[in-house]
């Protein structure tokens, strides 16, 4: 018990040491253009990055994002094709 509220503290003290800070440089991942053919309509639309496409499409960044990883073939909900 003791452990994990010297734990919290520490957590919150590094958490507030680091706010408004800019990031190191080449942390995170860099955004993935994508293009989403949408197939009701024909067109191709090219976003910027997954979060862009899914925030453009209503849907959850992480149904594109495992559309990638599963190699998925089939449209997402019989309309959408995701292409890097």
């Amino acid at each position: 018990m003791k452990k994990k509220n010297i734990l919290k503290k520490l957590t919150k003290k590094m958490s507030e040491a680091h706010k408004g800070k800019p990031k190191h440089k080449g942390s995170g991942l860099p955004p993935q253009q994508i293009q989403v053919l949408d197939l009701d309509t024909n067109e191709t639309t090219s976003y910027s990055s997954i979060h862009a496409a899914a925030r453009a499409l209503n849907i959850k960044q992480s149904i594109i994002s495992r559309y990638f990883t599963n190699n998925q073939q089939k449209p997402y909900k019989e309309r959408y094709i995701f292409m890097k």
